[in-house]
């Protein structure tokens, strides 16, 4: 298959792919850690919330 781009062309080709490519997980690392976070301060949250209210707990 011959293609009409020279090297200079298919390198920048590339490198364009792997910067969008290293995007891409930066933001898939991101949104992962945000909605780990999220659930867990909801959990401390419920957790807390289970304790302090519980009837054994001092007034």
């Amino acid at each position: 298959m011959k293609t009409d781009l020279d090297r200079d062309q298919m390198m920048m080709i590339v490198e364009r792919a792997r910067h969008q490519r290293s995007i891409a997980a930066g933001d898939l690392i991101a949104s992962g850690t945000h909605r780990a976070l999220h659930t867990l301060a909801r959990w401390t949250d419920r957790f807390l919330h289970a304790l302090l209210m519980s009837p054994t707990a001092r007034q």
